[in-house]
Parts: C-alpha cells; sequence; structure tokens
C-alpha cells in the first residue's frame, strides 16, 4: 500500500521535469551543434586566412617585379636619351664638317687635278681612273654625290703619299736626242729621278715640272744609276751609291 503511494506520489513530479529534461537536451543539442559550427567556421578562416595571405605575398612579389621593371624602364629610357642625344650631337657635328667640305670642295678638286699634272707620267696613269671620276662640269657635279667626291680626292692624295715614301723604279720610254729610248727610272719619291737605258750609254736625273719632268742628261752616272736600279729590284748586292740630288723650284 506504501509503496503503491510512493509510485503514485513520484509519477507527477517526473511528469513534471519530462518537459525541462527535454528543454534541456534541446539546448544541449543545440550548444553542441553551435560550437560545432563555430570550430568548422575556424577552421574554414583559418583556410582562408592562409589562401589570402598566400595572395597577397604573391601579389607583393608581383608588385616588386613589376616595380623592378619600371625601374629598369626608367634606366633604359635615361640610357636611350643619352644615346639619342650622342647621336643627334653627332650628326650635328657631321652636317657642319660636311658644310665645311661642301663649301671648299670643288678648290680641292682643282688643286688636285693641278698637282696630278705635276706627277711622273706611270703615277698620272695610275691615278686616270680616279681623276677621271672627279666632276669638272655642272651637270657632273650635280650628278656626284659629296662623300664620292671626298674619296676622289683621298685616292688620290693616298696615292700620291705612298709613291712619294718610297723608291720606284718604272721602265719606261723617253725622248732622248729625236729617239724614242726605253730606260729604267728610278724615282727618289717624287723629290728626284736618275735614268739609264739598257747600254748605259744614255742616262742622267730629273726634277719635277708641271706636264712631265724636266730632263739633265749626264751620262757619267750610268754605272751608279744602273747600279742602284739593279739593287732596287734586288738583282745586286745593296751598297751606298753617290748620286747628285738638286734642290730647285719646282716650275
Amino acid at each position: 500500500m506504501l509503496i503503491a503511494a510512493g509510485i503514485a506520489l513520484a509519477g507527477p513530479a517526473a511528469l513534471s521535469a519530462a518537459p525541462q529534461l527535454a528543454e534541456t537536451r534541446s539546448t544541449l543539442k543545440e550548444w553542441v551543434e553551435l560550437k560545432k559550427l563555430v570550430s568548422e567556421e575556424k577552421n574554414k578562416w583559418a583556410v582562408e586566412k592562409q589562401t589570402l595571405q598566400e595572395s597577397i605575398d604573391l601579389l607583393e612579389d608581383e608588385i616588386d617585379k613589376i616595380q623592378d621593371a619600371i625601374e629598369a624602364y626608367e634606366a633604359d629610357a635615361t640610357d636611350a636619351d643619352k644615346v639619342r642625344e650622342d647621336l643627334t650631337r653627332d650628326e650635328n657635328e657631321l652636317k657642319a664638317a660636311s658644310a665645311i667640305v661642301k663649301s671648299s670642295i670643288v678648290d680641292l678638286e682643282v688643286e688636285a687635278l693641278e698637282l696630278v699634272k705635276y706627277l711622273p707620267s706611270s703615277l698620272q696613269d695610275k691615278l686616270s681612273v680616279v681623276t677621271q671620276r672627279v666632276p669638272k662640269t655642272k651637270r657632273e657635279i650635280d650628278a656626284s654625290t659629296l662623300s664620292v667626291r671626298v674619296m676622289n680626292i683621298i685616292g688620290i692624295l693616298s696615292e700620291i703619299e705612298k709613291f712619294n715614301s718610297q723608291l720606284t723604279v718604272v721602265n719606261e720610254i723617253r725622248d732622248i736626242k729625236g729617239e724614242r729610248v726605253r730606260v729604267d727610272t728610278l724615282y727618289v719619291g717624287l723629290a728626284v729621278a736618275y735614268y739609264v737605258d739598257g747600254t748605259k750609254s744614255e742616262a742622267g736625273y730629273m726634277i719635277p715640272a708641271k706636264d712631265g719632268w724636266k730632263r739633265f742628261e749626264d751620262n757619267t752616272l750610268a754605272n751608279d744609276i744602273a747600279d742602284a736600279v739593279a739593287m732596287q729590284k734586288r738583282e745586286a748586292t745593296v751598297r751606298f751609291v753617290d748620286l747628285p740630288i738638286n734642290i730647285t723650284e719646282v716650275e
């Protein structure tokens, strides 16, 4: 009887606590779910934070590369400006020099052609191709370029300088006593020349003159001149040869 009463008494209390327990369980379940959600969000944020940091690092690296490229471009631009300035300066200097040459090229050509008239005939023949290229009429001048005209003068002067700096033996024909005689002529630069024929019967020396060198006969020099010619041709042993030289004003 007492037991039944106790059960009867406990029944209402248990029934009254059931809703609270259910609510507690529901709250606990929600808390667990919330905690789980927070944990997932934290993990997700950690991953996103790492990804974001990697993206930031990558962008910073790209920014550094772009900055380096900009600095390199600016440096190249500065160098290009300097090169451009140097080229412009050189161009202006060349234009100024060209103007000077252009204003005097005609006089230089006239003087060069006049100088050729004082050269030995063998050297004149060698220069004939170049001298023919020198413009002599307005039409020829208009058809020629400044660079070609300058090169013509340089070509003439270079050959003259080369001839003047060495000994040259030329086998040539000369009019001697009304006859055409073949002689060997030894040119000592453009200062003096000595000639002798094959029989050593005709000899002498020559000095520069316009339209043909002036000849002086001196047959007593025949043997010495023949020896000098042979030495220059490497046909004889080198020795001192006493030959006269007269320094006179060129006619």
